[in-house]
């Protein structure tokens, strides 16, 4: 708590920066969470004055569970006690059709999404272009983090393999080992392609062939493959939840996950592993970006700078398991092994091509409803 409030601290004295555009952040490690240690009063050097923002709203878009969590417990209370304004959330998938048909009065201020989403915004031209001067983290993320130039990477996870240690015979090392007989009759789980996961696995496989899952003529390969596992296929979820619950059960043995996801199964006192195959490693990484036609733009970017802060990018590798965009970003020793920690760790993940991707998915979608729907 004594952190929280140095930091608290420390961003009081360099409002004037917030005033000006840019983006002043706190420099300390999180306290524990909320639930188990309430937040004390404001006691920074600005009480009894007037916060710059007071009265204002900044409507975020942020996934709902564990990341809704650390958002509200680490990034929303920093927010506010720097600004005074307040926070109105849209829970869900990133409202990419909603903003296009809103234009230029946008509902949203700041999103989260995955890299197709953040295709498609560019290509809608939804969001603002990155302005790094009025983010004072910026100069400690990793290179990856700028990829696109409308959008920052915050964290990244990874896809794998979930599986039962006490229903496998063998612990799997490779994605084929889910094409093994021996899983037949629906002892696999995968995701359809709107959730990730699928896609991902589909891009390894081809990858496997040569190519890249968006490469058209090596498709009759991909989807021979691809209808190979199909025996095995026991559920193609629209949501984690739904393969988890028959992970759970034992009626599938393994399935596509992420790595957050699997270890919050195994701290739940599941016997669960999570194996990152061999053939590689997809990327999870999650982005924030700013909607072009905001009205609260500075507020945006404070907030934008507080998720990319060491502090908070701290609280999401704990909590969450994503590994942090910024170097400075300290982590657990013993949780660094489940995450790809460090920049060098970032650069050997698996990247979709997501605009490639993107100019293909209908024909993709086609495809693979032809195997599993």
């Amino acid at each position: 708590m004594k952190k929280i409030i140095s930091a608290l601290l420390c961003l009081a004295m360099v409002l004037c920066l917030v005033a000006c555009g840019n983006a002043a952040t706190p420099s300390s490690s999180p306290a524990e969470p909320a639930a188990s240690e309430p937040q004390a009063p404001a006691e920074s050097s600005s009480a009894g004055t007037e916060k710059p923002y007071a009265g204002q709203t900044l409507v975020v878009q942020v996934w709902g569970g564990t990341y809704e969590e650390t958002f509200k417990t680490y990034a929303a209370p920093m927010f506010e006690e720097l600004t005074g304004a307040t926070i109105e959330y849209v829970l869900g998938s990133t409202p990419i059709a909603q903003l296009g048909a809103e234009g230029e009065n946008p509902s949203v201020d700041l999103i989260h999404g995955d890299a197709a989403e953040i295709v498609r915004g560019e290509e809608m031209d939804l969001f603002a272009v990155i302005d790094k001067s009025k983010l004072s983290n910026a100069a400690d993320l990793y290179e990856k983090a700028f990829e696109y130039p409308e959008a920052i990477a915050t964290n990244w996870g990874t896809y794998g393999i979930a599986y039962r240690t006490d229903l496998v015979e063998k612990a799997p090392t490779s994605w084929f080992d889910m094409w093994d007989p021996q899983y037949a009759g629906g002892k696999v789980g995968i995701m359809d392609l709107g959730m990730g996961g699928a896609l991902e696995m589909a891009d390894v496989v081809a990858r496997t062939q040569g190519y890249e899952c968006a490469d058209q003529e090596n498709w009759d390969n991909l989807f021979a493959k691809l209808a190979e596992l199909k025996p095995n296929v026991g559920i193609l979820a629209s949501q984690h939840a739904d393969v988890e619950a028959m992970l759970e059960q034992g009626d599938v043995v393994m399935c596509v996950e992420t790595n957050g996801r699997a270890i919050n199964m195994m701290r739940s006192g599941l016997p669960v592993g999570f194996c990152m195959p061999e053939e590689g490693v997809p990327a999870m990484t999650s982005y924030i970006a700013l909607t072009k036609h905001s009205h609260n733009l500075d507020l945006a970017y404070i907030m934008a700078d507080i998720l990319i802060s060491p502090e908070v990018q701290k609280a999401y590798a704990e909590n969450n398991y994503y590994a942090p965009s910024n170097s400075k970003a300290e982590v657990a020793e013993d949780l660094r092994g489940f995450m790809p920690y460090g920049e060098d760790q970032v650069d050997l993940l698996v990247y979709i091509d997501a605009a490639a991707v993107e100019a293909v998915k209908p024909a993709f979608t086609e495809r693979w409803n032809a195997i599993y729907k």
